[in-house]
């Protein structure tokens, strides 16, 4: 049974990495089946083997390392320490992770944009709601594996994961608008025109990450709606907060 699936770009690299999907765990009821957060109210010792079930089919060497996310756009370290600026309190959270060693780094979504950026070194994981992606969270990422391993932007792997999708994204007049401004007219529909515009977090983040300095051509759109497709994934806003989380994971390669 598949408990995730995978971005070509990255697995031609050689990458262990993954998005994971609803099935193949032993959660129930709104959880079904391959809950992987322990914060929204399943059993822990169910999640516990959730996570071990991912983590041997996936091929990692340990246990995901993932921050307690908070919708900004700071990005830690595996170690959950600062890479940009002065060090602020661990438990002030984090929506992206740097690996530079050998542990696999996570992020954990429900809608939101999950973001898997690899480069000679170094890896990460981005969470992006609307919020992040407003942020330029990638863009952020990008520069955070610039300043942590020296990487070049052109050189620069990305994977965009499934997500709510613009068929299924409505939001204000406003937010529509502030988009536009932000990342242009594909971003969202004119408010002006449609009374209940849909927003397209897929081409903000890859505008972000586009202008960060990587190519078009090393970024893939790893297809899957999740509020579209009730089999296959968890979604926060279809399910109106009652689900589970899926993990968006990638471990570094070791030469």
């Amino acid at each position: 049974m598949k408990l995730f699936v995978t971005s070509k770009l990255l697995s031609a690299e050689g990458l262990v990495h993954g998005f994971s999907v609803r099935s193949g765990g032993i959660s129930s009821g709104p959880f079904s089946s391959l809950n992987l957060s322990a914060s929204v109210g399943d059993d822990e010792a169910t999640v516990r083997e959730n996570h071990d079930r991912l983590r041997d089919a996936a091929g990692l060497r340990a246990g995901v390392i993932t921050a307690h996310q908070v919708h900004g756009d700071r990005i830690v370290d595996a170690r959950l320490a600062e890479i940009f600026g002065p060090t602020v309190p661990q438990d002030t959270g984090a929506d992206g992770i740097v690996a530079l060693g050998e542990e696999p780094v996570g992020v954990r979504i429900a809608d939101c944009v999950p973001i898997l950026l690899a480069a000679d070194g170094a890896v990460a994981a981005v969470h992006s709601g609307w919020k992040g992606t407003r942020l330029r969270i990638a863009a952020r990422a990008v520069r955070a594996l610039q300043h942590a391993a020296g990487a070049d932007p052109k050189q620069v792997l990305a994977a965009i994961g499934p997500c709510i999708g613009r068929c299924c994204y409505e939001v204000s007049p406003d937010l529509a608008a502030a988009f536009r401004t932000a990342f242009g007219p594909e971003a969202a529909d004119d408010p002006a025109i449609t009374p209940r515009p849909h927003l397209d977090l897929r081409h903000c983040v890859e505008q972000a990450l586009s202008q960060a300095g990587v190519p078009r051509d090393r970024i893939e759109q790893v297809e899957g709606c999740t509020s579209c497709d009730t089999g296959a994934f968890f979604s926060h806003r279809r399910d109106k907060g009652r689900t589970g989380r899926h993990l968006a994971f990638i471990q570094p390669r070791v030469s």
